[in-house]
């Protein structure tokens, strides 16, 4: 699914293919996720399961 992301329009020059950071929910808190994330060049930002909700995470989404 990373893989089918458009260019990302908005500055001049190259489009970049692929965003800065990946948000995602609880559901996806797993080591593998992360490594696939951070094999393409993305900072994964995954809230973390058993850690209180507060986190911070929803207020970018």
């Amino acid at each position: 699914m990373i893989d089918a992301i458009p260019p990302i329009r908005g500055r001049v020059g190259k489009p970049r293919r692929r965003p800065r950071r990946l948000y995602a929910d609880r559901g996806y808190d797993q080591d593998k996720y992360r490594r696939l994330v951070r094999a393409r060049g993305i900072t994964p930002l995954i809230a973390r399961r058993g850690v209180e909700h507060g986190s911070g995470l929803g207020k970018v989404r």
